[in-house]
């Protein structure tokens, strides 16, 4: 704004201090209406919707059958909620999903960000091949991974017989199905974990380290006392985000099994989908909604308490 007006007046354009002040009126004028589509733009694809689910929440409302009427009904969704075994079966799966998904990509993405903390020969080269995993579309990965879980002609099962494992049905054995899923989700996000943490480590003050190396510090106490408590920020970021994007992970999960088999993969956002449409019972799905919502948020408190930088 600035640079234009200047430009004017060595040009010739604006010679009186009105004329001024009219083209930065003007340009203030045109921001001022940016600012004000943003805000339209977030309430539309935002606030709107989300308002509108938790209307609906009150409702007895169904897409289809033979009363498609709104009916108020208070409190009555969550009620059936608290009553719905299969309800909270996917509560409880949904936070064994995040839990173990959450951990082991934390834990892997931080050796790994230590291991790279390291002058390494072709480190660039490294560091791009492991971010492949992170830049995939989950569609594309669950379908990769479903072919690969294949009893039939899949590369896992193959590979456990070949390496004298037996042979068994990964996807379709209730005791295997969701943990598949979840090495599948560790895999595709430990990169993410990885390039956090590792801008971490070395944005951390080369000074620290080195006092604790004259101090005499070993590098396991070092790690625990210096580097650790340093790093709580960035081990944060990763927590909030993966534990938001864990918690209502779809797409692999729908790739990979649709809930089955049985509803052992049934996590909460694929019983969301069912009820709401499956079977069109939308004040109830809006619902389980709320509820995700809720408790992420809930989540995210906590995990930003806990971890955040020491002022």
């Amino acid at each position: 704004m600035a640079t234009e007006v200047v430009r004017k007046f060595r040009a010739g354009t604006i010679r009186k201090k009105g004329d001024t002040m009219r083209v930065l009126a003007a340009k203030m004028g045109s921001e001022k209406w940016i600012v004000y589509g943003l805000v339209i733009f977030l309430l539309a694809v935002i606030i709107f919707p989300l308002l509108y689910a938790a209307v609906i929440s009150f409702f007895s409302y169904r897409l289809t059958g033979p009363d498609t009427q709104m009916k108020l009904i208070g409190f009555g969704n969550y009620l059936k909620l608290f009553q719905d075994t299969r309800f909270w079966e996917s509560v409880g799966r949904t936070f064994y999903f995040v839990l173990l998904s959450v951990f082991f990509t934390l834990a892997i993405g931080l050796g790994i960000a230590l291991l790279l903390n390291r002058s390494i020969k072709g480190r660039p080269l490294f560091f791009a091949v492991l971010l492949i995993p992170m830049v995939m579309t989950p569609v594309i990965i669950g379908l990769g991974f479903r072919f690969m879980y294949n009893f039939d002609y899949g590369i896992i099962p193959y590979l456990m017989n070949l390496s004298g494992l037996p042979k068994v049905e990964i996807l379709g054995n209730p005791r295997y199905a969701l943990n598949a899923i979840i090495l599948t989700d560790i895999w595709q996000w430990t990169p993410f974990a990885m390039a956090v943490l590792l801008a971490g480590l070395e944005s951390l003050p080369r000074e620290i380290l080195e006092v604790a190396k004259v101090d005499g510090a070993s590098k396991l106490q070092t790690f625990r006392h210096v580097i650790l408590p340093l790093l709580r920020p960035y081990i944060g970021v990763v927590l909030l985000i993966r534990i938001m994007d864990s918690f209502r992970m779809f797409d692999k999960l729908f790739m990979m099994t649709r809930g089955g088999p049985g509803l052992v993969t049934e996590t909460l956002t694929l019983y969301t989908w069912t009820v709401g449409f499956a079977w069109f019972d939308m004040g109830k799905a809006s619902a389980m909604g709320l509820f995700m919502l809720v408790s992420i948020i809930m989540i995210g408190e906590i995990v930003m308490k806990f971890f955040k930088p020491d002022v």
